[in-house]
């Protein structure tokens, strides 16, 4: 079988935008290329994320902390990367504090090898739900770099981004 390798245009992320100021930049924003190339750099290390965008109750805890723990490296790499004003500077610092916010969850800090099977409901609920919160916050801030940079997102982890105004699937 072969993998399908689909993307998402990075010119057609505008819509799934609504309400979002892109930090005083319009949509004129041209980036400079090696601002550009920090931010394909670090969005191509997010594609690379399972804990992104795998079905959250196939994951174990232990490999998700690992991995937002190196996410949080990748970010903060960035965010040294780019200059003061650069529209990437607050997208990486919102990530990076989801990061921060799931990683100090006292769930988190408790998680054991098997805490999705040995302890109770309500840690196997804040684990998937504290997932959630970050994939949603990632979602939102790499549609917006997306956009802005002209970057077109692989579609695991396109899969996190806010959905299309009017596309949403009727589960009833």
């Amino acid at each position: 079988m072969k993998l399908k390798r689909a993307k998402v245009q990075s010119q057609s992320l505008l819509s799934r935008l609504g309400g979002i100021s892109a930090f005083g930049f319009g949509v004129s924003f041209k980036a400079p290329e090696p601002e550009r190339q920090v931010v394909r750099d670090v969005i191509t290390s997010l594609e690379d994320r399972r804990a992104l965008y795998v079905g959250a109750i196939s994951e174990q805890p232990d490999y998700v902390i690992k991995s937002v723990i190196e996410m949080r490296h990748e970010l903060t790499s960035g965010l040294k990367r780019v200059g003061d004003g650069s529209p990437a500077k607050e997208a990486f610092r919102a990530m990076r504090a989801a990061c921060r916010d799931f990683l100090t969850h006292p769930v988190m800090q408790e998680s054991g090898q098997h805490m999705l099977h040995q302890r109770g409901l309500y840690q196997q609920e804040e684990f998937l739900l504290g997932l959630g919160k970050l994939r949603s916050v990632f979602g939102q801030q790499v549609a917006l770099l997306g956009y802005l940079y002209g970057i077109d997102i692989e579609e695991q982890l396109a899969s996190t981004l806010p959905p299309i105004p009017g596309n949403e699937s009727d589960d009833k």
